[in-house]
């Protein structure tokens, strides 16, 4: 599998593995990043988590499949040790705590959070509140035993955070006071602060854990923001921005915007190394992993980790940075525009008109969409040997 680092300024150098071709700026080369290894190990991947000497990855299986499951890696060689059965019930969000050994994820489909005993790798509790509510994300507290669920919403429909008791495995609260659209989620522990970005104005809301309120709302600085990571160290947001297509970096006090930072199409997943003061962005649709430095306020490295970089965890035991990658899909046609009616016909809905199709629609003995090989309407299947894989970096 051939995985490159690209740059602003690029530059080829030898490979630092046999599979493996970098291209990075003279800047950074005294501690280029590596590509370790990459492996495809099931269909349908999504968020990964690191804990406990494992990786644990999401995957939803095949479209239309039974073969929901969690993936337990090996940090160091990415081989499968353990598989957690979740048949039709997948999980997409993850969040860990690696004090209890408890794993949390998000159960999209049936609006439900599964909890998971590691030792035994069976779920031991569920938490579900309304019919089929759009869990996203999971963030846990460790050490308060808590764990923090992003309800997305659109509409007039407001949006909502789970606030859910570890021990107890029950509900213990809602936050409810958000617009729709909520999404990323990143904490102060030692402020007891919790940050809730909202997807659909662009702005980041700070909840006063305590009193379970929201307390501040500031524009996020970006376009499409859906993630964030919190660095504790220097009090500040990263949030990615997948229509900017950049990082902003926003004081966690005021929303003061102090860098907004283009990595590339998509920006999607982020995470922040507070050891190495460095923060890492999954550009899904450019196709590689920004790594940030977090004094310079700039990008110092884009890896190549697959087809569509989706998620990205830090072991911070080991120093690995791990990313999962997408299929690529193929696109739909685009829609006929719908046209003036010819002369003569009669209005829609006379006697004697004929039903017009849907907007969009295909004429009556038209091949189905989705181009050769294409049935139902679906676009032909990708074949993709570079998606669906989950990809150890070392920065």
């Amino acid at each position: 599998m051939s995985l490159a680092l690209l740059a602003p300024r690029l530059s080829l150098r030898a490979g630092l593995l046999a599979t493996a071709a970098f291209l990075l700026m003279p800047a950074y080369a005294e501690a280029e990043p590596q590509v370790v290894k990459s492996v495809k190990p099931a269909d349908g991947l999504y968020e990964v988590v690191v804990g406990n000497d494992r990786v644990y990855v999401a995957a939803t299986g095949p479209r239309g499949s039974d073969q929901g499951k969690i993936l337990a890696l090996d940090p160091k060689t990415l081989e499968v040790k353990e598989t957690i059965a979740l048949g039709d019930d997948p999980v997409f969000g993850l969040g860990i705590n690696t004090k209890t050994k408890t794993l949390y994820g998000t159960q999209t489909r049936d609006g439900v959070l599964a909890i998971i005993d590691l030792a035994t790798g069976k779920v031991v509790g569920t938490v579900k509140k309304g019919e089929k509510s759009h869990v996203r994300e999971v963030l846990v507290d460790e050490d308060a035993d808590r764990a923090y669920v992003s309800i997305f919403t659109r509409g007039e429909t407001a949006g909502e955070v789970w606030v859910v008791d570890g021990a107890k495995k029950e509900l213990a609260g809602t936050i409810t006071d958000l617009p729709a659209g909520v999404s990323g989620l990143a904490l102060d522990p030692k402020g007891k602060r919790l940050f809730v970005i909202t997807m659909l104005n662009n702005e980041v809301h700070i909840v006063d854990l305590a009193s379970g309120k929201v307390v501040k709302d500031m524009p996020t600085g970006g376009k499409g923001s859906i993630n964030v990571a919190y660095d504790p160290n220097g009090n500040r947001l990263f949030i990615a921005n997948q229509e900017s297509n950049d990082l902003t970096v926003l004081n966690a006090d005021d929303g003061t915007v102090l860098a907004t930072i283009p990595t590339g199409e998509g920006a999607l997943g982020v995470a922040y190394d507070p050891a190495r003061n460095l923060a890492f962005v999954a550009n899904r649709r450019g196709g590689y992993v920004s790594i940030v430095d977090g004094k310079e306020l700039k990008v110092v490295a884009n890896v190549v980790t697959g087809s569509m970089p989706n998620t990205v965890a830090i072991d911070k035991a080991g120093g690995g940075i791990f990313v999962t990658n997408k299929v690529k899909t193929g696109m739909r046609p685009p829609r006929p525009a719908e046209g003036p009616a010819p002369a003569g016909a009669p209005p829609a809905g006379a006697p004697g008109a004929t039903a017009a199709a849907p907007a969009g629609a295909a004429p009556a003995g038209a091949p189905p969409a989705g181009g050769p090989g294409g049935p139902g309407g679906r676009p032909a299947p990708m074949i993709d040997p570079y998606g669906d894989t989950v990809t150890l970096v070392t920065p």
